[in-house]
């Protein structure tokens, strides 16, 4: 069931991202659910996002199938033109350029270093990303995952660290690691939450709307998990308090 609630809430945000325009185009991969389960939802799967397995096509030449099949697999991988006001700030780091827009890692989780970068071109309909030459790729990994709402660092830590090879690897000229997380109890940060879909290029309209969503999405499930915790653990007492055969029934001390 944990699992379950946190397909359903990436499927919700893949909903906003087709219907953003742009960005349901930039899909690169995703490891959301089944197709099967995306189809029940009237979710149309992106003709190059058919695999939960990172395309090869973002990795050096010689990287093996081998390491790429046990990589790491973030919810989505998008793959947009970048811009070249943008290429002209880009700062190499061990080989690869690594950008944030803010020339450090931010809370969100972005990966990168380099100065602000917020142009980038905005008509992405016309490119598939498997097209872009390496030095016009702006990769774009989102990791979303649930979390307490008083301890979001731990979570935020994880998916760093998940991802962390997957952004020395890649061959783009800009790579950033949105953490997207949500509370279990239907909690909203505006850094974790809200800010992470505004710089994946979602109005604020559409952020608000996705938001109340998931919001809506998280408490029904928090219910629903607490309801079936509560009903496995009574399985569990009526099964001690079962009589074994041939013996008489012993009631439970009162005290």
């Amino acid at each position: 069931m944990i699992t379950e609630r946190h397909n359903i809430a990436c499927r919700m945000i893949l909903k906003a991202f087709r219907k953003a325009g742009s960005l349901g185009s930039c899909i690169a991969s995703m490891d959301i659910g089944s197709n099967e389960l995306m189809t029940m939802q009237n979710l149309q799967i992106p003709e190059i996002a058919e695999s939960r397995i990172v395309p090869k096509w973002l990795f050096p030449p010689r990287f093996s199938d081998k390491d790429r099949f046990t990589s790491s697999r973030p919810d989505f991988v998008l793959v947009t033109p970048i811009a070249a006001k943008t290429q002209k700030q880009q700062t190499n780091v061990g080989g690869w350029v690594l950008r944030s827009g803010r020339g450090q890692l931010r809370e969100t989780g972005s990966i990168p270093a380099a100065p602000p970068a917020t142009i980038r071109a905005t008509n992405h309909r016309q490119h598939r990303p498997k097209d872009l030459n390496k030095p016009r790729r702006d990769i774009q990994l989102v990791e979303i995952k649930y979390c307490e709402d008083t301890r979001p660092q731990n979570q935020l830590n994880a998916a760093k660290e998940q991802h962390k090879d997957l952004c020395n690897i890649f061959q783009g000229a800009s790579i950033t690691l949105h953490i997207i997380l949500l509370v279990v109890d239907g909690t909203i940060y505006n850094t974790h939450t809200l800010k992470p879909f505004e710089e994946l290029g979602l109005d604020s309209q559409r952020v608000k709307k996705l938001a109340s969503k998931l919001h809506v999405h998280s408490v029904n499930f928090d219910a629903k998990l607490v309801h079936t915790r509560r009903a496995l653990s009574s399985t569990v007492i009526n099964s001690h308090q079962e009589p074994v055969s041939g013996q008489a029934c012993i009631p439970l001390d009162p005290h």
